[in-house]
């Protein structure tokens, strides 16, 4: 079960990649992305096929960054997310946010088996903050059965 600690550790670090931005500006990833750039988070997106998403340097894989980050995003195909996780800590990172819909079991254990600090199952719009429109009344509606679902 996710708790706020969590939250608020993932949340607390500084540098974070994201892999999963697109050519498509209305893709998931490209929204995560703006909105952790607008909420003046240090984000760094990775794509292996795009130079630059808007104005911003698109990295082709974790190994180009300019620096590791502390921790990653992954909002892409699951298809991918295990051999990502991989490489992700063969990188040395120990933080990793599968969004929901990218997570996989596999993924998930080999996260946990590494000793890797993993979120997922878990829309990232529900905890970044400010959390507005749609994903504020989605937080508010899971709190709210919740609460139910201990009794």
């Amino acid at each position: 079960m996710l708790t706020q600690k969590q939250i608020d550790d993932f949340f607390g670090l500084e540098t974070f990649a994201l892999i999963g931005v697109s050519r498509d500006s209305k893709k998931f990833g490209n929204t995560i992305f703006k909105e952790m750039k607008a909420n003046n988070l240090k984000v760094y997106p990775i794509h292996p096929d795009l130079e630059k998403i808007g104005e911003d340097i698109c990295y082709k894989n974790i190994q180009s960054l300019p620096e590791k980050p502390q921790a990653l995003i992954i909002s892409a195909n699951k298809i991918k997310t295990l051999d990502t996780v991989k490489d992700a800590v063969n990188s040395g990172i120990t933080n990793i946010w599968i969004q929901l819909m990218s997570d996989t079991p596999e993924a998930v254990n080999f996260c946990k088996n590494n000793n890797v600090n993993v979120i997922s199952k878990e829309c990232i719009f529900m905890y970044m903050e400010p959390v507005v429109g749609f994903h504020k009344f989605h937080r508010t509606i899971k709190k709210f059965f919740s609460i139910f679902s201990k009794n």
